[in-house]
């Protein structure tokens, strides 16, 4: 039977989808092969940066993701995802924040406060509606190492900008910058055991918009258990590390201007790019189930949330459901 590797989730939709690695089995063989349909929904809500937290807005974004994976041999498996993703920005003001904006904080290209630089993408995102489209392409190839208990598969993959989506806006569905993860993934079954462990790290080289370095670690950790041949239950932690900078940075302030006369002195292609270049840091913890109708279908559903978020606004809740079909090959 084959067992998969949980799909790394993040906090941030611009890296939801960054990658995605194969579902690795003990053995395969060639023609070996995987076809998967995934939906997920994310609540995501508080900004946070160093001590402070923002509760003025929260966004719904909902994905439609079909990936797979095809063995060319007994050792190397070439994968591959395209998403759909929608996305909605919800104004919650809060009075009792001081940095209340009046209308919920909206990323406005349109707004007249753009002077200084003028945005190149004008089409505007925060009105409160869904907006959606096909998100970031992924490719990659990974190498098997295994053996009865264990498996090691290194890899690395390519992530393009499926159309030429808006990135300025907190209803934005990616930051349309393309991405080259390469990582390593593994399996772990100890001897006469239902317990299973799963786990992945890569270290994901990034477009750099601007010239900044926006590179990122990813990692997950996932312990299973098979309370019967066809039902798993797991748990599982994901963590970002990225390079970027703060959200206070005087590189998003035209010179002379005042840092907290939001907007009208953050009128600079920097502050436009601000999605791109803020570095963050997220934890999240999570909780899913694998059931195998047969060795061909399998549906898996996931939880989770975060906690703990730097840089980066925190999932308040979040779920995934999936089916996925498995093909014999030689």
């Amino acid at each position: 039977m084959k067992r998969p590797l949980a799909w790394l989730t993040l906090p941030v939709l611009a890296t939801l989808l960054a990658f995605t690695f194969p579902v690795h089995g003990q053995e395969q063989k060639r023609g070996d092969a995987s076809l998967r349909v995934e939906f997920q929904f994310v609540k995501s809500g508080n900004f946070h940066t160093d001590n402070l937290e923002f509760s003025y807005w929260s966004t719904d974004t909902q994905v439609l993701a079909i990936s797979g994976d095809y063995a060319i041999n007994d050792r190397w498996t070439v994968f591959a995802t395209l998403p759909y993703v929608r996305k909605r920005f919800n104004p919650e003001a809060d009075p009792n924040n001081p940095f209340h904006p009046p209308d919920g904080d909206p990323h406005d290209p349109t707004a007249p406060y753009w002077n200084d630089f003028v945005p190149s993408d004008r089409r505007f995102r925060d009105d409160g509606d869904y907006h959606g489209g096909l998100q970031d392409f992924s490719i990659g190839v990974s190498y098997s190492f295994h053996t009865d208990r264990w498996g090691l598969y290194p890899y690395i993959s390519y992530g393009v900008p499926a159309t030429d989506y808006p990135f300025y806006a907190k209803a934005a569905i990616g930051k349309n910058l393309w991405t080259l993860p390469v990582g390593l993934s593994f399996t772990f079954t100890p001897f006469f055991s239902d317990w299973h462990f799963d786990g992945n790290v890569a270290y994901v080289f990034s477009e750099k918009p601007l010239g900044y370095d926006v590179d990122y670690w990813l990692a997950h950790v996932s312990a299973g258990y098979w309370f019967r041949p066809n039902l798993s239950v797991n748990a599982f932690l994901t963590y970002k590390d990225g390079n970027g900078v703060s959200i206070f940075a005087p590189e998003f302030v035209r010179e002379g201007g005042d840092p907290f006369n939001y907007p009208n002195d953050w009128n600079t292609e920097e502050w436009y790019n601000h999605d791109r270049l803020i570095a963050n840091e997220n934890a999240n913890f999570g909780l899913g189930v694998d059931y195998f109708f047969n060795p061909e279908w399998k549906v898996t559903g996931t939880g989770f949330r975060s906690f703990s978020t730097n840089e980066t606004t925190a999932i308040d809740y979040a779920f995934t459901l999936s089916v996925t079909r498995f093909f014999d090959g030689e």
